[in-house]
């Protein structure tokens, strides 16, 4: 499946400007001193030098808003690996909270350093909201290992609940497009069968909003079943669901209509990137396809190869 070269989001960089932090001695101190609660106490220096203070291991929590909901141990071993041998090279992001310090950003490099036994881990203390906090966790897992569809639609319907915002103000916060964002939450109308075969990533997201088309429920779990045992492709998908609905006497979709909103989305941003016509077609082979950038004089030609990087020397 094509995927945009566009980092989603704003990125934890501009947040964390925004944010105030913990003058590393200070932080010390009250952790040393075993304060009950060090949210309590604002922390009002800003640490502009941005030194990391080691903390132990234990004396970190996960960040509860946390939208991912199953951890890759393969990967958590890999990076557990590499943590034994050169250390935790980026630190850990967290803010005081009742005696110990709550991870906005970085708990897979914590629960990797535990795997590796270390006992202390670099960190750098912020005060965050409990808004910063669910952002913080749902921007670092869509830049740093991408969110599976259903994970990353609960997290955008977690910030609609908790906060009460509308889709276009989730999109406004993570620099999405309020398309893409309730194209995402629609996923929570399929059945929990489905759900989990998205969650396994046995179901991509094009797959699940193929489905979405489908009235009847059972014939719905039929043809997600079919689809991730016999590993089809969306097109593939799309094509069974078209002649469904003509045997049960729908109109047929016109063809300039039966480019899917997912795919739609991914022509509009590489049309953002290149300021030209852009279409995606997939091929027949799940993962294949084409993209077809246009161009309509030598000088765009030459704008559009500069863009990607060709040299035409």
């Amino acid at each position: 499946m094509p995927r945009s070269a566009k980092r989603l989001g704003r990125g934890l960089d501009s947040l964390v400007s925004n944010l105030r932090s913990a003058d590393p001695k200070e932080a010390r101190n009250r952790l040393e001193s075993d304060l009950p609660s060090a949210s309590e106490k604002k922390v009002d220096v800003i640490n502009r030098a941005g030194k990391a203070l080691m903390v132990s291991v234990d004396k970190l929590v996960p960040n509860p808003k946390q939208p991912r909901s199953i951890t890759n141990d393969e990967c958590i071993i890999s990076l557990a690996n590499s943590i034994r041998t050169c250390g935790v090279l980026q630190p850990i992001m967290v803010r005081p909270v009742s005696g110990r310090f709550e991870i906005i950003a970085g708990e897979r490099r914590w629960r990797a350093a535990k795997v590796a036994e270390l006992a202390e881990v670099p960190v750098l203390v912020r005060e965050a909201s409990e808004q910063q906090m669910l952002e913080f966790a749902l921007i670092e897992n869509i830049q740093r290992e991408d969110l599976n569809a259903i994970d990353r639609a609960r997290a955008y319907r977690q910030f609609c609940d908790r906060f009460d915002l509308k889709p276009e103000e989730v999109a406004t916060r993570v620099g999405e497009d309020r398309t893409t964002v309730v194209n995402y939450l629609r996923l929570l109308e399929l059945p929990r069968e489905i759900a989990e075969l998205v969650i396994s990533e046995k179901l991509s997201m094009g797959h699940a909003r193929c489905l979405l088309g489908v009235k009847d429920d059972d014939r719905r779990l039929q043809l997600a079943i079919s689809t991730a045992e016999n590993e089809l492709s969306v097109r593939a998908l799309e094509g069974i669901v078209r002649r469904q609905r003509t045997r049960d006497g729908e109109q047929p979709v016109p063809q300039r209509d039966r480019i899917t909103p997912h795919i739609r989305d991914l022509q509009r941003r590489f049309e953002e990137a290149v300021k030209t016509k852009v279409t995606v077609r997939e091929g027949r082979r799940k993962g294949a396809g084409r993209i077809v950038i246009e161009y309509y004089s030598l000088d765009d030609f030459d704008r559009i190869a500069s863009l990607l990087g060709v040299s035409l020397d």
